[in-house]
């Protein structure tokens, strides 16, 4: 890696930001420069506030947090239509849910609705630039009020995405370091989502995500570990036709032709069907 790989620049105008990225610097070790003490020609990835919305441009690209395919999800889940990640997580209310890999917490988001007040999400990132966006994302969220002249189905959605941040805990770490603290059947349902992980040709979004994600396969050890923290399940979200579903003892269930995605399961409430 270069070594100007691990440095990025901000406004200095924006003090909010100054605060919020000197604990950043201090707790990752990435380095943080004001944008007007350099010149152009570094040509560094730059945190500022467009809009509101905080944002990295790196290299003609933007890193943003932006609720916009929970917000679709959740619209279709209010007008009834099945959601293939809440059949497969097959969430209740009331749930503890673990989301292995946060990325852009669309499945957060979705997982926090599904539980409701009385369960508790809680996210873990290990790319500490991207928790940095996303937590800065999901406090916008928490405090949006839906306009006026938005559809009512809109609306609601943005109001059930906005409740639901209230039971969601993000941290910046590895998953298997925290799976290794938790105690035997302490949560109900574990989920690995390692695609966002994985440049994907057509998507603009998910695009700029490689160079700041960690790009690290599942291994075995996690998994056991998954399955020792959950009560319920351990869920994983691959590439359709993924070899890692056989890899990691994961059993694919309702295939669907249409989608680019499978998700496998590990049932741990069946005998037999646990990780081996």
């Amino acid at each position: 890696m270069d070594q100007m790989d691990n440095v990025i620049a901000y406004k200095r105008s924006d003090e909010k930001l100054k605060l919020q990225l000197e604990k950043l610097s201090m707790q990752s070790g990435i380095k943080i420069v004001p944008m007007d003490a350099l010149s152009e020609a570094d040509g560094l990835p730059i945190l500022r506030y467009v809009k509101q919305k905080l944002c990295l441009e790196d290299d003609g690209e933007r890193l943003f947090f932006h609720p916009s395919m929970a917000l679709l999800r959740m619209i279709n889940i209010l007008r009834g239509v099945p959601d293939r990640f809440l059949q497969a997580v097959n969430l209740e209310a009331g749930d503890i849910f673990l989301d292995a890999t946060m990325g852009l917490a669309s499945d957060t988001l979705i997982s926090a609705y599904a539980v409701g007040s009385n369960g508790s999400v809680l996210a873990v990132e290990s790319s500490p630039l991207i928790h940095f966006l996303v937590q800065d994302g999901l406090d916008q969220v928490k405090q949006f009020k839906p306009a006026k002249k938005l559809s009512q189905v809109k609306a609601q959605a943005w109001v059930e995405l906005s409740q639901a941040t209230s039971c969601i805990e993000t941290v910046w770490a590895d998953h298997t370091r925290i799976l290794e603290g938790l105690p035997d059947a302490s949560v109900d349902v574990v989920y690995f989502d390692p695609m966002f992980r994985v440049t994907v040709k057509e998507s603009s979004s998910i695009r700029p995500l490689k160079k700041w994600s960690n790009p690290n396969p599942l291994d075995k050890d996690t998994i056991r570990e998954a399955c020792r923290v959950s009560r319920k399940r351990v869920v994983l979200k691959e590439r359709k036709g993924s070899s890692e579903f056989t890899r990691l003892g994961f059993y694919v269930k309702e295939k669907n032709k249409y989608s680019p995605v499978d998700f496998g399961i590990i049932d741990l409430t069946r005998v037999g069907e646990g990780f081996q």
